[in-house]
Parts: C-alpha cells; structure tokens; sequence
C-alpha cells in the first residue's frame, strides 16, 4: 500500500457562518427588485448554511445577481492561494480503479484524462503572512497548517482533508474507467466531468454537478441543486437523486428506459414523449388488533420512461424536476 501523508504549514484560517432556519412567506403585495451592479464580497473560507422553508408558489428571480456574487474587493490583498500537487501511481495501471475522496470544508472536482495516475491539486485559501507588526509589535507568522492524507491499495485511492477549519479545494484527474465515492461537507460543491462507472455523491452544503457521465449515479445534497448529463446510463441500475433546497435537473439518452417515483412540493418537466405516468397507491396499515386502519398519500408522482425499467427516484422538497432528452 502506498500511503502519501502531507502536513504543510500554510496560512489559513477560515470563518465558518451557520444561519439560523429561517422561515420565508411571501407577500403578494412585495416586489423585490436587485440592482445587477450590486457586489458582493466575501472570504472564500465563509460558509453558507442557509436552510429556508420555502412556500412551494415563491419564485426568485436574480436577474445578473449570481455574476456580481464574488471575491472582489480587498480579498487579494489579505488573503492568497498556496497550492500543492502530488501524482499517485496505481497498482495496476491500465485497470478500472476506485476513487475515494472526502472534504470537511472545501469543493471538489472530478475530470476524466487519458493518462495511467491519480494526479491531485489542492487549493488552499490562506491569510496572507504579515510583513509589518501592529500596535503591540506582534505580526502574522501563520494562521496554521492543513492535513490532507493519500494512499493507494489495489486501484483504489483515498483522499480525504482531515480538518473542519482550513479550507482546501481539491483538483483531481483520474482516468475514465474509474468508480467515484465523493463526500463534503462546508463549502462543499462536487463536480464530476467525463467519467465512467458507478458514482456516489453526497453533499451536505453545496450543489453537484455531473457532465457527460457514462454509468449509474446515487447524487444528495442538502442545499443545492443536482444537475445531471449522462451520455449513457447503465441498464437495470438503479439510481436516487434529492435534495432539500433546489432543482433536480436530469439529462439522459433518447432511448433510457426506467420506472420512476418522484416527490415534490413544486413542479415535474419533461420533453419526452414516451413518458407515462401512472396512479399512485396509498400507503395504507391495519392495526394488530384489527380495530384500526389509517390511508395516507405521501405526494409520491409514478412513472415509467420508454416503457419502463430499474427504479429511478427523485425527491426536492423546495425545487422543480426535469427530465431532459440528451
């Protein structure tokens, strides 16, 4: 087993922000208009955890709001990027392998390329060392350092950033012909480009995004959306998507075949037509002693795609479904 340990003593220690739940009703009778010059600047270490009850009717509309959203100002001057590469050999080159990857507090991306190695970049956002002392004659030396662990055992390789406070990015290339297990936490975007085999993602703060995959695909994220494109899905595999806070947006091959359910407080799209919905049944119970019986609909929505197939199921409480022809 070939086992990489890096501890590299950077600057870096980032503010991580958890807001309250906060419970959003419209008023009809409100307009909100946002200014496209309006500019946010924020650390790049700041974490959002914003969990809104959104009203299944509310729309938002931003206009040019998300281009303006970015780390402008005076970020380059206190803050900076120090990064490391590292290229981790496998046991047998040629093979499919595994990628295992987890990030406490950072994003991850995932791109296929035609070589026979893992190779891996991490960013990581550190306050900038200071030159000059303050009113007590004492000056930044270091803000402390980040643990990222490595190792490589029979194709299988495992990256995880063991700390909760330092923000690292990771950049991975791996080749196609590998199965991803990706979990983050803070900060925690997944995007997957290229690859595959069998993928499971998982996000507790951040949306997943997954181009021009080749396989089958388990995705969750809490806030976020999840937006899917495979070039082709494996048959009979089944497959789940959700999220809390966003859209479900899934392109697949004209001819994908699958039986479906799917849960939302909000819209179903498709531009496919050979998808059939069906009545949903109730889930229904007896009591024991046979002198009780209860019936409930639980806003489940049944499908079949060109006729049918393994089970996909989709569930967002606060976002639309679409189901795309590729």
């Amino acid at each position: 087993m070939k086992k990489i340990v890096i501890m590299t003593l950077l600057g870096c220690f980032p503010l991580a922000v958890n807001a309250q739940m906060v419970s959003v009703k419209p008023n009809p009778k409100i307009q909100v208009s946002v200014d496209p010059d309006f500019d946010i600047n924020i650390d790049p270490s700041f974490d959002f955890n914003f969990d809104f009850d959104f009203e299944p009717s509310m729309d938002f509309d931003f206009g040019n709001f998300n281009e303006s959203f970015n780390f402008g100002g005076n970020f380059k001057e206190l803050y900076q990027e120090d990064t490391q590469e590292v290229e981790i050999p496998l046991s047998k080159p040629g093979q499919r392998g595994k990628l295992n990857v987890e990030s406490h507090n950072g994003q991850v991306r995932i791109s296929a390329y035609d070589g026979v190695t893992v190779k891996v970049k991490m960013i990581k956002y550190s306050k900038k060392v200071e030159k000059s002392s303050d009113k007590a004659g004492m000056r930044l030396l270091s803000s402390g350092g980040f643990s990222v662990q490595a190792e490589e055992y029979n194709n299988t390789v495992t990256i995880e950033n063991e700390g909760w406070g330092n923000r690292v990015d990771f950049e991975i290339q791996i080749p196609a012909g590998f199965d991803i297990s990706a979990e983050t936490y803070n900060n925690g975007n997944i995007e997957i480009t290229g690859i595959k085999g069998e993928m499971n993602v998982e996000s507790y703060n951040g949306p997943i995004t997954l181009k021009d995959i080749s396989g089958s695909v388990s995705a969750s994220t809490y806030n976020g959306q999840v937006l899917v494109t495979f070039k082709e899905v494996t048959p009979d595999a089944p497959m789940i998507f959700s999220t809390y806070n966003g859209n479900i947006d899934l392109t697949v091959p004209a001819g994908t075949k699958f039986s479906t359910k799917m849960k939302t407080n909000r819209e179903i799209y498709t531009d496919f037509e050979g998808f059939n919905l069906k009545p949903t049944a109730p889930k229904t119970e007896r009591s024991k002693e046979g002198n009780g019986y209860s019936l409930k609909y639980e806003n489940w929505v049944e499908g079949t795609l060109n006729g049918g197939g393994a089970e996909v199921m989709m569930e967002t409480h606060n976002g639309n479904i679409y189901i795309r022809k590729g």
